[in-house]
């Protein structure tokens, strides 16, 4: 009689097998969608950039720059055309902001390690790339981070300091994570920018100036207005700006800051120290009265207060 049994039982599991492979049984609860969580699958709707450094999102389980890759350009999965560059976010025909097409992405062959003051350029083991020089020091005020050299005043993923990045919706002004932008700037996704002068933003985020163009007081053009200086593809202020102090290229060396057209280790002519900057406290909508006070937008800095007129 049990024989029998055992009989019945192998056709009864043979024929339970066949409609599991038909697609007639229905998955049990406990496997559906359980395994790809078990199994630590993640992607853009199921982890997002949650482990990616800021700057970077996740997309396929690898940390990438949606501003730069052609395969994911400005969101994961989306691929540019062929024969077109990721830049800015954007699929585009030719690279923008003063970036350099090197195979199909727009990079900035002033900070990147790989493509350093040329494509396929790469710096040594140990080496930055800053002011498209490969270098054993960041220049310009800048900070070594791992392999680049940052903004540690305006960077969100290294804000005040390598490795200390901002929370989601912050953004790095002054070197200290915040809610809002100071001192004239603009938050242009999660960077505190200067829209008067920044290539990439040019009065308003986003808006990259072609190809040969400056920007200059908030407008794209090819000179450069407001007693700012055109060096390579961006306007500065030679009084003040320690990559090029005095005249394009001369960039102060680390310690000393640039104070009316010449490198010093002290601020002159009524200017203060702050960071790696000479600046006036009387007027600085950044430094209104003392390092690091920002006014809020909209107003401006008249005799060291913040103001909504002068």
């Amino acid at each position: 009689m049990a024989a029998s049994r055992g009989r019945r039982s192998i056709p009864l599991a043979l024929g339970m097998v066949a409609l599991w492979s038909a697609g007639l049984l229905a998955s049990s609860p406990s496997c559906s969608g359980g395994e790809a969580g078990a199994l630590g699958t993640t992607g853009p709707g199921a982890g997002g950039a949650a482990g990616c450094p800021a700057g970077l999102s996740e997309c396929g389980g690898k940390c990438v720059a949606t501003s730069l890759d052609p395969q994911h350009c400005g969101a994961c999965d989306t691929a540019c055309p062929p024969g077109q560059v990721c830049s800015s976010g954007q699929c585009a025909l030719d690279c923008a902001g003063g970036t350099t097409k090197c195979g199909g992405k727009g990079v900035d062959t002033q900070t990147d390690p790989e493509n350093c003051g040329g494509c396929n350029n790469a710096c040594g083991t140990g080496l930055v790339c800053s002011e498209a020089l490969c270098a054993v020091q960041c220049l310009g005020g800048t900070t070594k981070c791992g392999e680049k050299c940052a903004q540690t005043g305006t960077d969100p993923a290294n804000c005040g300091g390598c490795g200390n990045a901002c929370a989601e919706g912050e953004v790095c002004s002054g070197g200290k994570c915040a809610l809002g932008c100071g001192g004239g700037t603009t938050n242009c996704g999660g960077t505190c920018v200067d829209t008067a002068l920044n290539p990439l933003h040019c009065g308003a985020c986003n808006n990259a100036c072609g190809v040969g163009e400056v920007c200059s007081a908030g407008q794209c053009g090819v000179l450069c207005l407001g007693g700012t200086t055109k060096c390579g593809e961006a306007c500065v202020h030679p009084d003040s700006d320690p990559v090029n102090c005095g005249q394009c290229g001369k960039t102060c060396l680390p310690g000393q800051v640039c104070s009316s057209g010449k490198c010093a280790v002290e601020c002159l002519g009524g200017t203060t120290k702050c960071g790696d900057a000479c600046v006036h406290p009387d007027s600085d909508p950044a430094n209104c009265g003392q390092c690091g006070k920002s006014c809020p937008p909209g107003q401006v800095c008249s005799s060291g207060k913040c103001a909504v007129e002068c």
